[in-house]
């Protein structure tokens, strides 16, 4: 019998999933929060009692584990696996790094830091897999990076602008897939002006939804909406008519 709000089916988790699950939870808890260790220990522990108490647990709770799921499991090592999701090498870099500078760090330099050392990790296959809900988490996190008043520069509006010029990111998805940390200098010989386009050159596979909310935010970003307008229209695309995939929101 399963516990309660175990995963039914066993899934891989890779590093870029998780990268996204971990803005999700940052873009709604701040960047600037950190982990208070329960009274009486030195260490912050991913679950407390019934609740999520650190980054690791939020994600957990997040794809489905009940309170009562969470009681006994004290890191992200154990959690992940024991509720059905098989880390990759570099998701679970990433998930130990950031637990371990969680203890003493705010969330979103936790999060940074340890998502660039596993990025001296190698990708595996599923490394490079991204559904809608972590799509949309990592394009809030860039727009919240950037002035609120952010459009496209002058004559370098979407469709007809490269995502990448001279190595550096030029429009919005752009700065997305830089944060995701795809090659730049590929990205830049590729001349892709659609984000979906770029992806699937370079190996990433986007969930129909995903790739879906990739056109949409592009569609507003080339009628001059800022940033973060942008991004806000997007996440309201109608996209129950493609399939649901297991990392879609």
């Amino acid at each position: 019998m399963n516990r309660p709000g175990r995963a039914m089916t066993p899934s891989i988790l890779g590093c870029a999933e998780l990268y996204g699950r971990l803005r999700y939870v940052t873009n709604h808890a701040g960047a600037q929060r950190r982990t208070h260790p329960p009274a009486g220990t030195s260490t912050a522990s991913a679950f407390d009692d019934h609740d999520p108490l650190g980054l690791h647990g939020h994600v957990l709770q997040d794809l489905g584990a009940t309170p009562e799921y969470l009681d006994g499991f004290t890191g992200a090592s154990a959690g992940y696996p024991a509720f059905g999701f098989r880390l990759t090498e570099k998701a679970a870099r990433l998930a130990r790094l950031s637990e371990e500078f969680e203890a003493s760090w705010t969330w979103g330099d936790a999060i940074r830091a340890a998502a660039s050392l596993a990025h001296q990790i190698n990708n595996a296959e599923d490394d490079q897999v991204l559904g809608d809900m972590a799509l949309l988490a990592v394009a809030r996190h860039v727009g919240r990076q950037h002035p609120p008043e952010m459009t496209p520069l002058p004559g370098w509006s979407p469709p007809g602008t490269p995502l990448f010029l001279d190595g550096y990111p030029a429009t919005l998805f752009g700065h997305v897939a830089a944060d995701l940390r795809v090659d730049a200098v590929t990205a830049t010989c590729t001349r892709e002006t659609r984000a979906v386009t770029l992806f699937r050159s370079l190996g990433w596979r986007l969930t129909p939804r995903a790739e879906a909310l990739a056109d949409a935010v592009q569609h507003y970003e080339a009628k001059g909406l800022r940033w973060p307008d942008a991004i806000a229209a997007a996440a309201k695309t109608d996209v129950t008519h493609l399939e649901r995939h297991n990392w879609d929101r």
